[in-house]
């Protein structure tokens, strides 16, 4: 989920390809798309080749789907599950699905609550525009973003979303929501001036067979304080008010800001960066994949 212009088409694109790829070489896994090329899955390869080709377009922005039925993108991972020494312990696998919504739909409650297939969720990855906070306005409005992206906040999406999650966990006043959020940054590179060379969010995604928890930690804090200077303190407070289990995240789906005007690739081509942490941390918090650190 994501505000409009967050970028939640491009991430889910190239964490398809990531998937496939780097994050199956990495765990050693076979990870594949049971229903093929059909709905989203086979969308997200078409509009990836857009971005790798020599034009390097962008996708449009997601429209709303006023009728039908959207095919999500589905997934099988299978691997040998390993303890930290190396032993094989057993063959694990398992099924997940991405559905990729219009930033509209969560512009408000009512909208939000008619998204019903987010009662069926296990996990959530919600992508928030960092120009969408109110420090970076005028940064954005320089790099030429598109204005129209600032008209729901993050915080407005994260309360439509919060509502959304209590009422199907039938939440009681008292209590948080138990289901777990991965709180993506999105377009993180375009503020690497601003994070020290030598953090980890600077660097390239682990190659271990296990996830990293102390060190997605170490980028959680980090990331959370930057939220805190671009005026974002209202949302860190309601994460943390109304969730049991969350966590911040930093990533790029291009590795280098675009042209905004034009809606191009930068000529240094897609170089994505840490895209499929969330996953992984979503992964490894139910117990398939290991945790390290």
């Amino acid at each position: 989920m994501g505000v409009r212009g967050s970028g939640k088409t491009v991430m889910l694109a190239v964490l398809q390809k990531e998937l496939y790829s780097t994050i199956a070489r990495r765990f050693d896994a076979s990870i594949d798309s049971p229903g093929g090329k059909s709905g989203l899955a086979g969308q997200l390869e078409t509009l990836l080749r857009g971005m790798e080709d020599d034009e390097g377009v962008l996708p449009e922005q997601t429209k709303r789907h006023e009728t039908g039925m959207t095919i999500p993108a589905v997934f099988e991972w299978r691997f040998s599950k390993k303890a930290m020494g190396g032993k094989v312990s057993r063959d694990v696998s398992t099924i997940f699905s991405f559905y990729d919504s219009a930033g509209e739909d969560l512009a408000t409650e009512d909208r939000a609550l008619g998204q019903h297939y987010l009662a069926a969720t296990s996990g959530v990855i919600l992508l928030l525009d960092p120009f969408g906070f109110p420090g970076n306005r005028d940064r954005a409005i320089n790099s030429g973003v598109d204005a129209e992206s600032f008209a729901t906040s993050p915080d407005t999406v994260l309360r439509a979303l919060t509502t959304v999650l209590q009422t199907a966990e039938k939440t009681k006043k008292n209590k948080k929501i138990k289901q777990p959020v991965a709180v993506v940054v999105s377009k993180i590179d375009a503020f690497f001036d601003d994070i020290p060379s030598d953090h980890p969010m600077r660097k390239a995604s682990s190659k271990l067979r296990h996830f990293d928890d102390a060190e997605s930690l170490s980028i959680h804090d980090h990331i959370a304080s930057m939220i805190d200077q671009w005026g974002g303190d209202a949302l860190l407070r309601l994460l943390d008010n109304n969730y049991e289990k969350y966590r911040l995240f930093g990533a790029s789906a291009l590795g280098a800001e675009p042209e905004y005007g034009s809606q191009r690739v930068n000529a240094r081509g897609v170089l994505p960066h840490r895209v499929a942490d969330p996953l992984l941390w979503l992964m490894a918090d139910r117990g398939f994949l290991p945790k390290g650190g």
